[in-house]
């Protein structure tokens, strides 16, 4: 076999990729590393959202990676963590093909075609871990290309649900869902326990040529911040583009069980409504509110913990969001 090493440059939902990283696929390039905390670094350097699209025509495929972690968490697979998700197009339509699952810091995984046609793939990187080295093999006779997305993206900032906790693997991260089923690029900002309506994001922000920026970060912010921060946020995003600005759109927070009233998220939900009413008083335009209502369904089934989703609440969430942003962008 003969192997090929993408690097920044070959990957998807990705910013700044022309700047230097340690790593290829961290998400923040090192240029940030000292204007935030290094808390948000240190979880900028996960791979969530990254993927890899490429044409093919060999009959066999094979990853190697490295992670840099290589450790586990009690409420997550350890495929969602440090694992790879591979999707297939056939008719212009993304189909899940195959999971690389890890069984150490250094993994390989073997996919094999029934014919040698070209095939257009994707591969999802770890939502939980950091690859050190990624070696896509094909057959000695074959031929390999990367290929990109020139749309605009969709930028996410939030907390460990925008990261991806808990998927099984890595396509199911609530963002990868959305990009399958959408024209644009998906950029994932997730920073677990760390979604906390920065200003310092925002700068970053501010430097992206994108289509949208969805901000879900309620579960990881109280009230102080929330009648703090929504409105800096938005201007720190907004400060470079404002003449021609492209949309904002910030999430609730999801009421886990109607059986009782989480008086905190009500609380956060309505200060959040009211942020946006007062950045309309402000005169910022394109700013807009997805309410929490159905967002995961009725069965209480959509979470691993009662916060962290599962599949089924990723899924569900990403319908949810898709439906909403029609009209948006």
């Amino acid at each position: 076999m003969k192997y090929f090493t993408p690097k920044s440059l070959d990957a998807q939902n990705i910013i700044c990729e022309t700047e230097q990283r340690k790593h290829s696929f961290q998400r923040l390039p090192d240029i940030y590393k000292n204007s935030i905390r290094k808390e948000v670094w240190d979880l900028s350097e996960n791979n969530a959202g990254v993927s890899i699209h490429l044409n093919t025509n060999s009959k066999n495929l094979k990853l190697k990676w490295r992670v840099k972690l290589d450790f586990e968490m009690n409420h997550m697979t350890d495929a969602g963590i440090k694992g790879l998700d591979v999707y297939e197009c056939v008719n212009d339509q993304w189909k899940y093909l195959s999971t690389g699952l890890p069984n150490s810091n250094k993994n390989e995984h073997l996919i094999k075609f029934n014919d040698v046609n070209k095939k257009t793939l994707c591969l999802y990187l770890p939502l939980y871990d950091s690859i050190v080295d990624l070696d896509i093999g094909i057959d000695d006779d074959s031929n390999l290309k990367f290929i990109k997305n020139a749309n605009k993206p969709i930028v996410f900032y939030g907390t460990s649900i925008t990261q991806g906790g808990c998927a099984s693997r890595p396509g199911m991260a609530y963002t990868n869902i959305i990009s399958r089923n959408t024209i644009y690029p998906c950029v994932n900002l997730g920073f677990s326990g760390n979604g906390h309506l920065e200003t310092e994001i925002g700068d970053i922000l501010s430097k992206v040529d994108a289509k949208c920026f969805v901000i879900d970060c309620l579960p990881n912010v109280n009230t102080t911040e929330i009648e703090s921060q929504v409105i800096p946020l938005i201007k720190s995003i907004r400060k470079k583009n404002d003449d021609n600005p492209c949309p904002i759109v910030f999430i609730e927070q999801p009421t886990m069980h109607d059986s009782y009233i989480d008086e905190d998220v009500s609380k956060k939900n309505f200060l959040l409504s009211n942020e946006i009413k007062e950045c309309e008083k402000l005169g910022f335009r394109d700013i807009h509110l997805i309410g929490q209502k159905g967002c995961l369904g009725t069965d209480y089934e959509a979470t691993v913990d009662g916060v962290h989703y599962n599949d089924i609440g990723f899924q569900r969430f990403a319908d949810h969001i898709l439906k909403n942003m029609r009209g948006i962008i």
